[in-house]
């Protein structure tokens, strides 16, 4: 009977934490936004099965063995600074803000089943692996054959793969083959039946996949972050910390020197990766720049999860009110809703301490790894870390889940010491299961709610605004946090003449986003009941978050040519601005909305 509980609980805890895992896989087309709300329930369904499985090896087994290493204070830390920061009154994104806590949980539920049963380490990482392999194998197939494929699996994979930049997923799982193959290289290479030969070539054929996908993406932060963590696996698997001190202390000026080139040549790399595309280069170092300075505007509280897109903005329009602005960078301004750098955007979001604690956390559980020769998932975390300073991975339940993994095989020790047993807290994982269970209690209909929306979708799309409009009401509460059912739903009010609470949800989409398309709706909505001045201040408002944007400037001069608003020298001054704009492309609707001003200021001389 020992043995079955035993086997069943094992057996529980290895299934769900496969199943977590290849959350990357996840999608539903039944949901609106399947990609990453179907990933998201996904991660709630499996959050539940791990959670039940903690609990049955918490009271099925005779002692707790949960030890508190430092990563787990600051984790408990951190997430205290994002319960302190977090708006409750505007309650920005109620979603995220679960998920971070299920985060929280799953980490001690992870922390406690590895302690329990180490065996469950090795499975973990072939998993990894294996998640790697399917992307790589996608990526390798769609650059080679660009056209979609017919087959429904591979139609699935491209839904499900292709918003996510999963180069740098399987960047991130390089490190853990490479890793796996040195480690197992000395293996018997013709007794595939055992468990070290095959690790050896499964990883080896991952790492061989990853490298191949990564030649056909030209994108230098995921080549940064493999090579680099590659190097910390051949470093640490074949030389090590005490050769390298020992040659440091033979070669010293040589290792000095060859510091500085080493340090010349990442930081070439690093400028000629932002500069080689010399528009998108200037957008994200001004992105970079204007982040910063809104940190220094917010150092201690910080704005709070979810805060980001408007406190850019707003500090984006001041900004541009200044002489450092050039032309240039007006021009290739933007309203972004990531910083396009994980640090800069979270100590924006929690402020300086905030990023301390996370830079900890990450930094120690890096150490812990080192300590733990566990090479490979300290690899990952060297990776997600240097990826993370170019792109928004931490913005993805797939890249937390694969973090929390990495980490908790670094933290946790594999060789668990009898001494400190008597310095373990009982029953930690469990707590956190339960935790898990009540969280997922209180979002148990998000599935039914985005089910709902994607059906309300369909109406939408088919203009049946007026049937689809009440029924965008009843999920105002559910999902009032998404800037694009705030959008659609506005639209179905403004197409159905509720200009009044087509307004009322722009302004709360403006909360969550800077999108000039919620200005030019509400400007359009104000418009309608006659509210012009207002209706102009949103679309000056635009302007000075985005100077170049063409399109702001038509609209300011239609709603000065309306008699009923009639500006003469106002619109002047917009329409000679919209057609000197010059945009990066010329298309069909460029030239009929220059076509269409020209009309008005034919007929406007033609009424003088």
């Amino acid at each position: 009977m020992n043995n079955f509980i035993s086997y069943l609980r094992l057996l529980l805890l290895a299934t769900s934490g496969m199943l977590l895992l290849c959350i990357i896989f996840a999608m539903n087309p039944e949901l609106a936004d399947g990609t990453l709300s179907g990933r998201v329930c996904w991660f709630h369904f499996t959050s539940v099965l791990l959670a039940g499985g903690v609990l049955l090896m918490e009271f099925t087994t005779q002692k707790s063995r949960f030890i508190f290493s430092l990563p787990d204070v600051l984790l408990l830390l951190l997430f205290g600074i994002v319960l302190v920061s977090y708006n409750k009154e505007e309650n920005l994104q109620p979603e995220r803000f679960l998920f971070i806590a299920q985060l929280v949980a799953l980490w001690f539920m992870l922390r406690g089943a590895l302690q329990a049963h180490q065996e469950l380490r090795p499975f973990f990482i072939t998993i990894i692996i294996f998640t790697g392999i399917v992307p790589a194998i996608w990526g390798i197939g769609n650059s080679i054959n660009p056209a979609p494929s017919t087959h429904p699996i591979f139609k699935l994979l491209e839904i499900s793969l292709k918003p996510e930049p999963f180069y740098g997923y399987i960047a991130i799982i390089f490190p853990v083959c490479l890793n796996t193959l040195l480690r197992f290289k000395d293996c018997d290479k013709t007794a595939v039946w055992e468990s070290r030969t095959f690790l050896f070539y499964f990883s080896a054929f991952g790492a061989t996949l990853i490298i191949t996908a990564l030649f056909f993406n030209t994108n230098e932060p995921v080549w940064i972050a493999a090579i680099l963590s590659g190097i910390w696996v051949c470093w640490m698997r074949m030389i090590g910390w005490k050769q390298t001190k020992e040659a440091i202390q033979r070669h010293n000026k040589l290792f000095a020197i060859s510091s500085i080139i080493l340090f010349v040549i990442v930081t070439a790399i690093i400028l000629a990766g932002n500069i080689r595309k010399a528009q998108a280069g200037d957008r994200r170092l001004l992105i970079w720049n204007i982040t910063t300075h809104a940190i220094m505007g917010h150092p201690i509280t910080g704005t709070g999860i979810g805060g980001f897109p408007t406190t850019y903005a707003k500090e984006q329009s001041a900004y541009f009110k200044t002489d450092i602005a050039s032309t240039k960078e007006k021009r290739t301004a933007i309203c972004p809703l990531y910083a396009y750098n994980e640090y800069l955007q979270i100590g924006l979001e929690l402020g300086i301490a905030g990023l301390l604690l996370f830079i900890f956390w990450l930094a120690f559980s890096l150490y812990y790894g080192i300590k733990h020769r566990q090479i490979g998932a300290s690899g990952g975390i060297l990776a997600l870390g240097i990826f993370a300073l170019y792109s928004y991975p931490l913005q993805l339940p797939t890249y937390w889940v694969l973090l929390l993994f990495l980490t908790v095989i670094c933290v946790t020790n594999p060789k668990h010491d009898k001494q400190r047993e008597q310095r373990s807290i009982p029953y930690i994982s469990a707590i956190a299961a339960v935790l898990t269970c009540i969280l997922f209690y209180g979002q148990k209909d998000s599935y039914y709610t985005y089910k709902e929306w994607k059906a309300l979708q369909d109406l939408y799309h088919n203009q049946a605004y007026e049937q689809a409009a009440n029924r965008y009401a009843g999920l105002f509460i559910q999902l009032y946090h998404r800037t694009d059912f705030l959008y659609e739903g506005a639209e179905c009010f403004c197409k159905t003449g509720q200009h009044d609470i087509a307004i009322m949800w722009l302004d709360r989409a403006l909360k969550l986003s800077a999108d000039p398309e919620l200005y030019y709706a509400i400007a359009e909505n104000k418009e309608a009941i006659k509210q012009y001045q207002e209706a102009e201040s949103y679309l000056l408002e635009v302007s000075r978050i985005l100077p170049e944007k063409g399109y702001t400037y038509f609209l300011l001069a239609k709603l000065y040519a309306d008699p009923s608003f009639s500006h003469p020298d106002k619109f002047q001054k917009a329409a000679k601005k919209f057609l000197t704009f010059q945009p990066s492309t010329q298309n069909k609707i460029t030239k009929e909305m220059k076509k269409e001003m020209l009309q008005i200021i034919k007929s406007r001389n033609h009424n003088k």
